[in-house]
Order: structure tokens, then C-alpha cells, then sequence
């Protein structure tokens, strides 16, 4: 089941749509997980689920101006909730009691245009597991990128993103040169596709972490890296969701690095 971003709006709605589109941010813009379309059952047209390595963090179900994002805490997550859950508002403490308990974990269900329900999202699924996303120093996403060195030797998928990168970027790469260890990795023989990228170099001499912390920010040779945003990328050829999270998503810095400056202000 998959959607392009119009298609999916006129399936759920615009304000069902924006407000997923800001969980949807928040997930990938602080947890390694990948998005997996899916059928949604007996109750629902379809789902995506957010998971690495064969474990999921949760669930976005979706039907007709309805979404509702599923939760399941096994015991360790249980017992983290219930030692914080004076966190929490009424809402959600209502809805972990009345849960179902499975084999496999409390199954909750939360309804996405609750009052206040992101921020209780975001609560949630950091007693699930803590924000681990890493991203360089422009702001892409190292692993959600194809050619990043960990990702290629787990599951090689260059060749699709050579092909990616050549129509909406017009860059003619070979698979087999498309590796990179990151632009944080300090290795001396570390290996990266654009060696000579004028965003490092300006970050490591201005001791920043990333382009974000920069008072230039966003200056010309940020620009000269930007990724495109989904809207870019749809409007430029059309696209499904989950290819464009698949593999040109870790490459939307600009969109990112907007988020992360909102959040810190």
C-alpha cells in the first residue's frame, strides 16, 4: 500500500495530513528507524510502521479523516511508565490502564488529533527507547543513507540510489564509488563522496557541530548541499512516500535543520 503525499491527503484529510507530517518529522528526525507501508487490517485502509531492525517503535494507522498511532510497551517499558507517569496527562494514563496486556505488550492506541497528543507522542516513545539519530555536519542522515558504509554492508542497495540521485539530482555516480564513512568519521583513510565539501571544512574551522548553530546559517555553501524537501522532490517528478523516505529523505537538511532551530529557540 503506498501513497504520494496528494494521494494520502485525500485519503485522511489536510489537517490529519499536517498533523502526521509533523509526527512523521519528529520520529525520523530523532530515532534510526525506516518507514514500512502496509495494509491496515480489518479497521483501517493502511499503515506505516517505523521500525530497525525488525523491531518497531510504532505504529501510524490510517482510514478516512482518521489516524491513530500505536504504542506497545513490553514489561521494562511498563515498569518506566508507571515510575513517571505523573509525566503524563490524564489522557494518556486513562488509556495505558485500560489497555490490553498480549504476550507481547500493552497495546495503546492513541488518537492523533487529541488536544496536546504530539508532545504526549514524543513523551511516549522515549520511555519506548531514547532519541538515538545522528546526522552530519550539513544534516544529512549518515544512516539513512544508502551509500553510508554500515548501510552498504548490511544490505547494498547503491545501485537503486545511483539511479535516485542521477534524476533528481543529475549526478552520474557508479554504485560501486557510492561509499562513505561520514563526515564525522575521523579515520585517516576514512571515505567519503564529496571529499572536498565546502560545508565540513567551514564547520570543523568554526568548531560548530552542524550548519544549524551557525549565525550565517543558511549561508552559500550550505545551499551548495541542500537537499530536496519532499514537496521538492514530488514536484520535480513524482514520487511515492516511502521512496522518497527510502532514498531521499536523510538528504532533506534544510527541512531538518529548520525543525531543529524551531525546537531550540
Amino acid at each position: 500500500m503506498r501513497y504520494t503525499k496528494k494521494q494520502l491527503e485525500e485519503l485522511i484529510g489536510t489537517d490529519f495530513c499536517r498533523m502526521y507530517r509533523q509526527f512523521n518529522d519528529y520520529v525520523l528526525d530523532h530515532y534510526n528507524v525506516s518507514q514500512i507501508w502496509d495494509k491496515g487490517g480489518r479497521d483501517w485502509e493502511s499503515c506505516v510502521r517505523y521500525s530497525r531492525s525488525g523491531k518497531t517503535l510504532c505504529t501510524v494507522f490510517f482510514r478516512e479523516e482518521k489516524v491513530g498511532v500505536l504504542i506497545i510497551f513490553g514489561k521494562k517499558e511498563r515498569e518506566r511508565f508507571e515510575e513517571t507517569a505523573d509525566r503524563f496527562c490524564a489522557a494518556v494514563r486513562e488509556n495505558y490502564d485500560s489497555s490490553k496486556t498480549y504476550h507481547d505488550g500493552k497495546w495503546m492506541m492513541f488518537d492523533l488529533d487529541a488536544p496536546g497528543m504530539l508532545s504526549e507522542l514524543e513523551l511516549l516513545l522515549a520511555v519506548k527507547k531514547a532519541p538515538n539519530r545522528k546526522t552530519t555536519m550539513c544534516g544529512y542522515c549518515c544512516d539513512m543513507c544508502k551509500a553510508f558504509a554500515g548501510n552498504v554492508k548490511k544490505n547494498d542497495q547503491r545501485a537503486i540510489l545511483s539511479e535516485y540521485w542521477k534524476k533528481y539530482y543529475g549526478l552520474n555516480i557508479p554504485a560501486e564509488k557510492m561509499q562513505c564513512d561520514g563526515c564525522r568519521c575521523k579515520k585517516d583513510d576514512a571515505r567519503r563522496i564529496d571529499g572536498a565539501c565546502p560545508v565540513r571544512a567551514c564547520v570543523l574551522e568554526r568548531k560548530l557541530h552542524d550548519c544549524s548553530a551557525c549565525e550565517g546559517y543558511p549561508c552559500q555553501a550550505f545551499l551548495s548541499r541542500k537537499g530536496l524537501s519532499l514537496e521538492e522532490a514530488d514536484g520535480a517528478c513524482g514520487l511515492d512516500l516511502q521512496d522518497y523516505y527510502e532514498y531521499l529523505g536523510a538528504f532533506d537538511n534544510k527541512s531538518r535543520l529548520d525543525r531543529r532551530k524551531k525546537r531550540e529557540s
